[in-house]
């Protein structure tokens, strides 16, 4: 297939012709740009293993529990659609740790929930302590 060149008609009336490919410079600018540039993965936080969200889910669920709220209540709180609520329960969606501890009556038991499932070499103490005024 043979290349035709492009005609552009200059503001004179004088007909001029553009050629058909890219300068090899350009080209080879363009490239040079390109080196040790990393390739890097969009979204990788929704990537995170299956079994992951389930246990995080599960946090959250024990967080709503240890506050004392339902999960309706806590998506009222957390201004969240209980829709989106159920998908971080569930496990099909990563949850929104800024939001949950953004609502004050959810960060310890958030914390709590979360020390739950870290394993060996945490241990969960729980303490009351009650000041008398005179």
């Amino acid at each position: 297939m043979a290349s035709v060149p492009l005609f552009l008609l200059a503001p004179e009336g004088v007909v001029t012709t553009m050629p058909n490919t890219i300068a090899t410079r350009a080209t080879a600018r363009h490239l040079e740009r390109l080196e040790g540039l990393r390739p890097t993965m969009a979204k990788a936080l929704n990537k995170i293993e299956p079994d992951w969200r389930g246990q995080l889910g599960g946090v959250v669920q024990r967080c709503f529990s240890l506050a004392g709220l339902s999960q309706k209540e806590a998506s009222a709180l957390l201004d969240r659609d209980p829709a989106q609520v159920a998908r971080w329960v569930n496990g099909q969606e990563r949850p929104q740790f800024d939001a949950l501890l953004s609502v004050e009556v959810l960060r310890s038991p958030l914390v709590i929930a979360l020390a739950e499932i870290a394993g060996h070499g945490v241990e969960i103490e729980t303490t009351v302590r009650m000041r008398r005024s005179a």
